[in-house]
């Protein structure tokens, strides 16, 4: 609303007087940035109070003459109730001025295809509006702006699932929570013995992982950090108090530790050696497991590949995605656990 006086101050100085056109004008596109999206309303009453708080004097009957005027061009509904209340149409889109550009339009559109998910339910539902006008411009465009969303896609490297799915008021109510540092109580099905338990959830941050999003949080009177996959929650309460952060918390650094790649013990690390098909390990010469990874010459075209790295269930994973073309050399601790697997498969395979 500073804008609005801004403006109303600016053209006093040009001259704009009461009951002129600009004035009419200024009013007018003021009662448009009043009016909410539905289902909220907004009564010829609180327009009244809120156009006199910014400097217009104006009487309901002008205010409801002018929201008849604007409803012939603007979708604009009254809900017929007495008092009338006055919103915009939920589907509608945004206008603003200055208009939205291409580049703009093109950047909204980026963001609905690939961020929407990781925005509060709030904020998603406030763009819906920007959404739909990007889209119109973009559709009445030709050339690089109107084809950019065609040109760019997301592909994961791992085998591709289909995302589990999550309750709108559980995904809802979280990012409520998360965004608000409010605390929640929530119904949470364990993924071990399939348990459920209620609880109080402090949540500090949240992390997509391909198709599974995860709270990060503490709960209850615990200080330790914990995930939730927000799938296994069956049903969720926000509270009012606020969230209680661990000393020093940043979810960035809790990430750097590794903690989403599983570790079988937070923060141990052990040096790998391994023996791989030389065409198997050619991108770990671009995309290094470690700052002191080496690779170097085994023959028979194969390399020896070294490396310090968390020892964790991200990391078996990961070689075990190599089949035949590698060769676990040390420490002796992981050489043992995959000729058990081995083993394993030999048997399956007879």
């Amino acid at each position: 609303m500073k804008d609005a006086i801004k403006l109303r101050a600016f053209t006093k100085s040009k001259g704009a007087t009461l009951g002129s056109p600009m004035e009419t004008l200024l009013r007018q596109w003021l009662m448009l940035r009043l009016i909410p999206r539905q289902p909220r309303r907004i009564s010829t009453a609180e327009l009244e109070h809120k156009l006199n708080e910014q400097g217009y004097q104006t009487t309901r009957r002008t205010i409801q003459r002018d929201l008849d005027k604007l409803s012939r061009h603007f979708p604009l509904v009254s809900d017929g109730r007495k008092p009338a209340g006055w919103s915009w149409q939920k589907d509608a889109e945004t206008f603003d001025i200055p208009g939205m550009g291409p580049s703009a339009a093109l950047t909204l559109r980026m963001v609905e295809s690939f961020m929407l998910r990781m925005l509060p339910g709030q904020c998603a539902r406030s763009l819906e509006g920007h959404f739909r006008r990007a889209q119109t411009i973009l559709d009445k465009l030709s050339g690089g702006h109107a084809h950019w969303p065609e040109k760019v896609k997301v592909v994961s490297r791992t085998q591709p699932l289909l995302p589990p799915d999550i309750s709108e008021e559980v995904l809802e109510t979280i990012t409520e929570a998360l965004f608000g540092d409010r605390c929640f109580r929530g119904r949470y099905r364990s993924a071990i013995d399939g348990r459920e338990k209620q609880l109080h959830f402090h949540p500090l941050g949240m992390v997509f992982s391909d198709a599974v999003i995860y709270l990060v949080a503490r709960i209850d009177d615990y200080q330790d950090v914990r995930h939730y996959a927000l799938h296994r929650f069956l049903e969720v309460e926000l509270l009012e108090q606020e969230v209680q952060r661990p000393d020093g918390f940043d979810l960035e650094q809790h990430m750097r530790n590794g903690r989403f790649e599983w570790p079988l013990e937070e923060g141990k690390t052990i040096r790998l050696r391994a023996r791989f098909a030389a065409g198997a390990s050619r991108h770990l010469q671009e995309r290094r497991l470690s700052e002191d990874q080496t690779i170097t010459e085994d023959g028979n075209d194969h390399v020896i590949l070294e490396a310090t790295v968390l020892d964790s269930h991200q990391l078996r994973w990961w070689l075990l995605g190599f089949g035949d073309t590698v060769e676990i050399l040390g420490p002796p601790a992981l050489r043992q656990e995959f000729k058990s697997i081995a083993a394993k498969l030999h048997q399956f395979y007879q």
